[in-house]
């Protein structure tokens, strides 16, 4: 197994896997973390002798923190196909993901953002710890771009298309109970029992995916189609179409548009502008 990624089986059959990238303060996702995780999870759907399996961080405070930005903010137009590449190896992890034979739980014990987010979101279930970092958030607007692996699709049809449109158009990060009071995380734990609560989760009965478009009323969203900046604005539109159409469909609509802003002007700047914020 990489170095990045651990996988140990409990004595109720599920399997753990911890992400704890190697020098870094963060789990970010590289390339190289996307194969290292599509990877592990091919030997997990080999195996027969599993019942569940619960993501967790080795991380403190971070579950995983998003996408590479660095790969992003070096890209040298729209439309680049390196990061295209990207996005779909993304994609396809998540897809093995969702594909496995098992229920899944994702075990969440301070930030999911962005990317890390949205592997969760391809998870059956989540659930919190009492870390007080725990925060959800898809803030990709604030730099110019949508979500790219699936949040904008995956999110809608976990709490409803006008909660999960306030969420990616304000870029805003939850606290742990307001994801709770949303549906998008199953309950709060003390995190000490966070693993032994998401393990009982896996084992359970696996809820059915919504993979389908969504009906015509939870389709309606308060969210004002001029709200927010160009990113927001796409996002929204990405959003309210993508809902009408089955999930695979959908995200190809996300992926197109996240592609014509990946590489643009506004965006490497507004990456720029954060990773100048952070060295403050």
């Amino acid at each position: 197994m990489s170095e990045a990624i651990t996988i140990a089986t409990r004595p109720d059959g599920v399997a753990v896997l911890t992400f704890d990238q190697p020098g870094s303060r963060a789990n970010v996702l590289t390339r190289e973390l996307w194969t290292e995780f599509g990877d592990a999870l091919a030997g997990l759907a080999a195996r027969t002798d599993l019942k569940g399996l619960v993501l967790a961080s080795a991380k403190p405070g971070v579950f995983i923190a998003g996408a590479d930005l660095k790969l992003l903010q070096s890209a040298p137009g729209p439309n680049d196909p390196a990061v295209r590449a990207f996005i779909d190896l993304g994609l396809r992890v998540l897809e093995q993901l969702e594909a496995l034979p098992f229920a899944t739980c994702a075990a969440i014990d301070g930030a999911a953002l962005g990317g890390g987010l949205e592997v969760a979101l391809a998870c059956d279930a989540r659930i919190c710890g009492t870390n007080p970092k725990v925060q959800l958030g898809l803030p990709e607007v604030k730099l110019g771009l949508i979500p790219g692996w699936g949040g904008t699709q995956r999110l809608p049809r976990a709490i409803g298309l006008s909660e999960a449109s306030e969420m990616v158009v304000s870029g805003h990060a939850d606290e742990a109970e307001t994801c709770v009071n949303s549906g998008l995380v199953a309950r709060v734990v003390a995190s000490e029992r966070l693993v032994d609560e998401a393990s009982a989760l896996a084992r359970g009965p696996r809820p059915t995916k919504r993979r389908g478009p969504l009906s015509a009323a939870e389709r309606e969203s308060t969210i004002a189609a001029g709200t927010g900046s160009a990113a927001a604005r796409e996002a929204l539109r990405v959003m309210e179409l993508g809902a009408a159409l089955p999930l695979a469909d959908a995200i190809k609509i996300e992926t197109e548009a996240f592609l014509r802003l990946a590489g643009s002007d506004e965006s490497k700047r507004l990456i720029t502008d954060f990773f100048a914020s952070r060295k403050k």
